[in-house]
């Protein structure tokens, strides 16, 4: 890189076209690393900050931004995060850890303005694919080898097989990766009756075998609640896709035999069976065995958020505060121990310190995702209204947000999906006309 990348006329209009191909390819990686740990993400993260630094075209990145609601709606609601700092009483360190991981939704802008050319939207996604299959088969791989690799095997969870991540964090994308992998397919199988490729039949094939392996494995190698309601919600969000959007009633069938076969899996199941009823039990007796129990335990951090969000409803306590009020009004220092991390709530969590403004904000992210995500092909708004839907559901059970791995899927995931929303040209990039001394057009 030398050093007339950063003293060119047009540094601030236009991404140099080398360092700006690097900053896609950072961002692909990323795609690759979130489903494996989060030391390579955190790597990659800080790879693709300098690398947008040094690629310049701030007001090109701008001019994409501004047209497109979603990427505007993210600005807005870390801008909501920021203005807390403002009127918060929390410690410097709870601030500082909540401006770090909030600040990962601003994944979902820079995806949109530098993912611009449909084919690296499309590598960043088959990356991510690509690291969930890599999961997938070694998932099956412990169910007969408990390797030492395997964070299941070293936490020494028995008959659970999650690999790089926490099991709850694995079968939610696992629920998502399902959908995408029977997108995939029926992308395929389109282009291929379009004579757009002449990909062989046995691809198509390979990608629903996929399909099914990713849901069987959230149904039965893998504990956690979240991901079956996950996976549940997905195959519905499918069948009313397909059945709004579809012209090809083919894929209506086949959507709603799906959600039969994976209704009647998990109906079957033994695990999701025990799991399911466990969580009845805890919400029947939480009164009596609140603190030992989960859903007793996410009863009480909602009552105390309520409370918190009824003396404050405008603004909230501001960033990075949540702990210190909960523990305020906790019941003991046992509660308070419990439940200082965050209310397992995304909704919640927000409203507790940023009112209703942060409620509002965050509400329209989700709603301005849905828009983006309506304007997409078939393949890629399946995918994208499985995503949104996960994020939803998953929001309700805990703070995805605010935890790394998720809190960089999401807004990460969504800002791909969504950076070929307002592009006509989905094959190329967009143009973009700047005016500036010495340039036209």
């Amino acid at each position: 890189m030398s050093l007339s990348a950063f003293t060119r006329s047009d540094f601030l209009d236009r991404v140099h076209p080398t360092i700006g191909k690097w900053s896609a390819l950072w961002l692909v990686a990323a795609a690759a690393a979130v489903p494996l740990g989060t030391g390579p993400s955190n790597v990659i993260g800080g790879c693709l900050f300098f690398t947008l630094l040094a690629a310049g075209g701030y007001r090109e990145h701008w001019l994409r931004i501004r047209r497109h609601p979603f990427a505007l709606a993210s600005l807005v609601l870390f801008a909501v995060i920021f203005l807390g700092v403002s009127y918060s009483n929390a410690p410097f360190d709870e601030i500082r850890r909540a401006l770090t991981k909030y600040a990962r939704l601003l994944y979902a802008p820079i995806a949109i303005a530098v993912l611009c050319d449909g084919r690296w939207r499309r590598r960043a996604l088959l990356a991510w694919m690509l690291s969930m299959l890599l999961t997938l088969v070694l998932s099956y791989v412990h169910a007969v080898w408990a390797f030492p690799l395997a964070r299941a095997t070293r936490e020494h969870e028995i008959g659970d097989h999650f690999i790089f991540k926490h099991h709850i964090t694995q079968n939610v994308m696992m629920s998502v990766f399902a959908i995408a992998a029977f997108a995939q397919a029926w992308r395929l199988r389109a282009q291929r009756l379009a004579g757009v490729t002449n990909v062989a039949p046995s691809v198509i094939w390979a990608w629903l075998v996929v399909a099914v392996a990713a849901a069987v494995n959230v149904l039965f190698f893998v504990l956690g609640r979240t991901g079956y309601l996950t996976l549940l919600v997905n195959l519905v969000v499918v069948a009313l896709v397909a059945f709004v959007a579809a012209k090809d009633r083919r894929l209506m069938v086949v959507a709603a035999t799906l959600m039969v076969i994976g209704v009647g899996a998990a109906v079957s199941s033994q695990s999701v069976h025990n799991r399911l009823q466990a969580a009845i039990n805890e919400v029947e007796s939480s009164q009596e065995r609140g603190i030992a129990t989960s859903m007793g335990q996410r009863l009480e951090y909602a009552s105390k958020s309520i409370d918190l969000i009824k003396a404050r409803p405008i603004l909230g306590w501001g960033t990075g505060s949540y702990a210190m009020e909960y523990c305020r009004i906790a019941k003991s220092p046992e509660w308070c121990k419990l439940g200082a991390y965050n209310p397992h709530n995304q909704f919640l969590f927000f409203a507790v310190q940023f009112g209703l403004l942060g409620f509002a904000a965050l509400v329209v992210w989700l709603a301005l995702a849905g828009v983006a995500m309506q304007k997409l092909p078939l393949a890629d708004r399946l995918l994208g209204f499985s995503l949104l839907a996960t994020l939803c559901v998953h929001s309700m059970l805990d703070s995805p947000l605010y935890i790394v791995t998720e809190g960089t899927w999401y807004p990460l995931m969504l800002g791909i999906l969504a950076a070929g929303a307002y592009h006509r040209n989905n094959g190329s990039a967009a143009p973009i006309t700047l005016a500036t001394p010495g340039h036209s057009g």
